[in-house]
């Protein structure tokens, strides 16, 4: 398509339509651009759609997509016009090829409005109300099912006229449209729900390839403002399979979504974002999907960088589509990064092929839950012919799976497995047969989220659980060390907030930039340090102007989650491994360290730093407290691993000894003095 040349003081032309509404809606373009002090000389065209003609066509059996832009279309790619001028909620989706949005507004009003001689919520049973929208009828409805509900057409002018006529008692038409026109005292209420996307918004479309004109309309550009949605897969379970563009992703995130399948160390990546739980659970769901998506919108319109984080993979049973579709019909970037799907990756992770030559050459996913169920006559599964099956969402279908398997010819002797919290420190597997797994699973307390595994390929699973060692951890993050074989978690200490003195207050919202060095001795002091600040609205990007140090690699990732790179790690994870290498590089006399630290801090520090001239601030920011008495597990423990003390010290005032069978590992060589007072020998682990 060629471009049209023109000068600025050319006239361009101008389709639309020939409504009052349609006119108005013109002059609100050309109003906008001189409120940006641009001026341009235009002369309008007006055109007849095929709307506009046929007056009869119910607007409720969906019409042709460019019902009401034919003939403005045709004019555009002809050259008779240079750019048209429609509602934005009657434009075709998608556009002709060669046409192209220049420009949206931003909405006068998305709401509906009711006009009539009482309010809606006041008229009679059988009262009748025009409308020429299903989505408006669908909604009357709900309000109120006596209604009877008349398909009307014809302008805004029109419509209200039936009112005044008797032949309604109401009519429901746009709120904007009313007051673009100056009806709007005609309104006798607004209507709570959501509308059609794009309501209330003017497009400009012009041919595609006319940069000059382009240029022009996007300074009135409502889109330039909007942030973008991107949907991330955290991936199966295990917040060490997420992939690095999604890490990147929330790294850079405003707000983000999440529901229960995410991690909550996934979380850590998007530091500095509001987050929002929205639940997903069966049985629990926080926010319903059209509230979920509402809201993702939402805070795209409004300029944020939004992440839709979801477990596995975003398009697979994620109600991803939904939210696409959704969010791109009121025009707002969308972006996808995928996921490590649990159906995928969770078999991977127990050495179990999909597919595997002589096997199965074929698999089939499956949702445990169907688009519309029926509890109460649950019909069958249809289960395509495959040699292995998987299915997500099953555990509360498995009497009505293994019935759909039997009546699709599977024998009961066909291998199948569950997985509870696959890949996750807390997996926990039943393995058994079509005729065996409801039984074998009734006599474990499975949770969800569940896969069941159906297909000969279970096979290739060799349970390893009796030859793995089984470590009882005494700390706070058992997925680091899920490495060394089964994790029972069993916490030793428990971590808390500390509330802040109005002095220290000031401290963080005021004085921060006058230290010139900031020691965090755990990723705990990372955390709550940043929970202040925080909760105090204290921009992060300041304190680039502040050098940090911090002990162990595990304290310098938690601030990484900041974008803050420490200019001191100790690679030994000690008070003196630090304090040596801040002696040694750097002049510390007369310097001020904020020292952020927790209830049962070690004194070293300060001690050792302040003989050396420096000024030390120590501001206690959480507490670590014994968390109440609890049985000891009964499972057949080999190992015990304390990483702290404290966890050490808590572990024997409430069970009084170790038992000598147990091999005894630390983390640090505090942690390892501590049992050695106790006289118990340790083998030192390192942070890996």
């Amino acid at each position: 398509m060629n471009t049209l040349s023109r000068s600025p003081k050319t006239q361009i032309k101008v389709g639309s339509r020939g409504s009052p509404l349609a006119l108005a809606q013109v002059k609100e373009v050309f109003s906008y651009l001189a409120k940006q002090e641009i001026m341009v000389e235009y002369k309008q065209v007006i055109y007849q759609t095929r709307g506009d003609q046929d007056k009869t066509t119910s607007l409720m059996i969906n019409p042709a997509e460019n019902f009401f832009t034919d003939t403005l279309d045709q004019a555009l790619l002809k050259g008779d016009i240079d750019i048209a001028i429609h509602s934005a909620k009657d434009l075709p989706q998608p556009l002709h090829k060669d046409l192209k949005i220049f420009a949206l507004t931003s909405s006068v009003d998305d709401t509906d409005a009711f006009v009539g001689k009482v309010r809606f919520s006041q008229l009679k049973n059988g009262a009748t109300v025009g409308t020429s929208s299903l989505l408006r009828q669908q909604s009357l409805l709900k309000l109120n099912s006596k209604v009877k509900i008349v398909d009307i057409r014809g302008t805004i002018e029109e419509r209200v006229a039936l009112v005044e006529q008797g032949q309604c008692d109401g009519v429901v038409v746009a709120t904007a449209a009313l007051k673009r026109l100056g009806l709007q005292k005609r309104i006798k209420e607004v209507f709570p729900w959501e509308t059609m996307p794009l309501q209330g918004q003017l497009a400009v479309v012009g041919r595609r390839g006319d940069e000059e004109l382009r240029g022009i309309f996007s300074a009135i550009d409502v889109r330039k403002k909007y942030g973008q949605v991107t949907l991330v897969g955290a991936g199966p379970g295990d917040p060490e399979l997420i992939t690095a563009k999604g890490i990147k992703a929330l790294k850079k995130a405003d707000c983000v979504f999440y529901d229960y399948l995410v991690h909550s160390d996934v979380l850590l990546y998007a530091a500095k974002a509001e987050k929002v739980y929205v639940g997903k659970r069966k049985g629990e769901h926080t926010l319903a999907q059209e509230e979920l998506s509402r809201m993702l919108r939402q805070k795209a319109m409004a300029g944020e960088n939004v992440v839709r984080l979801k477990g596995g993979d975003p398009l697979i049973f994620g109600r991803g589509a939904d939210e696409i579709q959704y969010l791109r019909s009121y025009h707002i970037k969308v972006e996808v990064i995928p996921g490590i799907s649990s159906a995928t990756g969770i078999p991977s992770g127990l050495g179990i092929p999909l597919t595997a030559r002589g096997v199965a050459s074929s698999v089939a996913f499956l949702s445990g839950h169907g688009e519309s169920e029926d509890n109460q006559h649950p019909q069958p599964i249809e289960i395509p012919k495959a040699d292995t099956v998987i299915f997500l969402m099953g555990l509360t279908k498995l009497d009505l799976i293994v019935q759909s398997l039997k009546k699709n010819g599977w024998p009961d002797q066909i291998p199948v497995m569950i997985v509870c919290q696959g890949t996750r420190l807390q997996e926990s597997i039943v393995s058994g047969t079509v005729a065996t797994i409801q039984k074998l699973a009734a006599a474990e307390n499975l949770q969800p989220p569940a896969l069941i595994i159906v297909g000969e390929v279970v096979k290739f699973w060799q349970a390893a659980s009796s030859a793995r060692e089984t470590i009882l951890y005494a700390g706070t993050h058992p997925e680091r060390y899920k490495s060394l074989g089964r994790i029972i978690p069993f916490p030793m200490i428990q971590i808390s907030e500390v509330e802040l003195k109005s002095e220290e207050i000031k401290i963080f919202k005021v004085n921060l930039l006058q230290y010139d060095w900031i020691i965090l001795t755990s990723r705990f002091a990372v955390q709550y340090f940043f929970a202040q600040l925080k909760k105090l609205h204290y921009p992060i990007d300041r304190l680039k102007k502040v050098d940090f140090a911090v002990i162990g690699k595990e304290t310098a990732e938690a601030l990484s989650f900041y974008d803050i790179t420490p200019k001191v790690t100790a690679a030994v994870e000690t008070s003196e491994g630090l304090l040596q290498i801040l002696k040694d590089e750097y002049k510390l006399k007369g310097k001020k360290f904020l020292f952020p630290r927790s209830s049962l801090s070690n004194p070293f520090l300060k001690k050792e730093l302040t003989k050396l001239g420096a000024k030390i601030k120590e501001v206690t920011i959480y507490q670590n407290t014994k968390p109440d008495w609890r049985e000891l597990p009964k499972d057949n423990i080999d190992k015990v691993l304390f990483t702290s003390p404290s966890t050490v010290q808590n572990f024997l005032e409430d069970y009084g000894t170790i038992p000598r069978h147990w091999q005894i590992l630390c983390r640090g060589p505090y942690t390892q003095k501590a049992l050695q007072q106790f006289g118990y020998e340790s083998e030192v682990l390192v942070y890996e």
